[in-house]
């Protein structure tokens, strides 16, 4: 049977509520991790960066096309005032003739040619129109998502610079209990049960500071029998028990 001083049971308190301060650190860097918010906000982001490529891929080829059709349109009207030019020269009838032939049809492909660049100048002022409209939405997911990571990322920076602290001033704290056995045994409590329970608690009454449960008659007058220096151990838990 493990005995230790009431002051040596009560500094191994002192080591749980460190061991339970890393242990809400480690459920904490978990959450932010795996924060549902945060990684609706990256996927909301990832969203609007590909609909701004999608936005600019649409512009670049409408502007393409508008760039074709304006070069469209001054080819024909070059060779309208290069036929002009020529029938103002004169020549035989039916030089002539064919020149106006050549002139009318150009006229007609110019008119087609013109048409298509008013479409296509409308479907690019469409095209802006869409963006202006969109662009704000897309800002704001872009900037949600910043402000999630950058809140994430600057309370899990702190959260594992205060882990190393605590980590490094575990040793310290455990040799403060001055009784290597009972130690090692709350030790072999917190690595062989679950991450997030204690391996040292108060005995508040006749309950369990970690579960909870409340001593059977037998068990309570058991406790309240055992000597000072006597290590209490939880029916129910396992935990050492330490009385106040």
């Amino acid at each position: 049977m493990t005995r230790a001083t009431p002051e040596q049971q009560r500094a191994l308190l002192e080591l749980e509520r460190l061991d339970a301060r890393l242990r809400r650190i480690a459920a904490r860097i978990t959450e932010l991790r795996e924060a549902p918010e945060t990684a609706r906000a990256l996927q909301r982001r990832a969203a609007a960066v590909a609909a701004a490529k999608e936005l600019d891929a649409a512009e670049q080829a409408v502007a393409q096309r508008l760039t074709a059709a304006e070069e469209k349109v001054a080819r024909v009207q070059a060779s309208i005032d290069t036929d002009r030019a020529r029938l103002e020269q004169g020549g035989s009838a039916k030089d002539l003739m064919g020149l106006q032939h050549e002139l009318d049809t150009r006229t007609r492909q110019l008119a087609e040619a013109e048409d298509a660049q008013l479409a296509l100048m409308q479907e690019m002022d469409d095209a802006l129109a869409h963006r202006a409209a969109v662009t704000p939405r897309l800002k704001e997911a872009d900037a949600e998502a910043r402000r999630r990571v950058a809140a994430r990322d600057e309370e899990g920076a702190a959260l594992v610079a205060e882990r190393a602290q605590l980590t490094a001033r575990r040793p310290e704290v455990a040799a403060a209990v001055g009784h290597d056995e009972l130690v090692g045994r709350y030790e072999r409590i917190r690595t062989g049960r679950a991450a997030e329970r204690p391996a040292a608690a108060e005995l508040r009454g006749t309950a369990c500071g970690s579960c909870g449960s409340a001593l059977s008659p037998t068990d309570a007058a058991v406790f309240r029998s055992a000597a000072a220096d006597e290590v209490l151990v939880c029916p129910e838990c396992g935990v050492i028990l330490v009385r106040s």
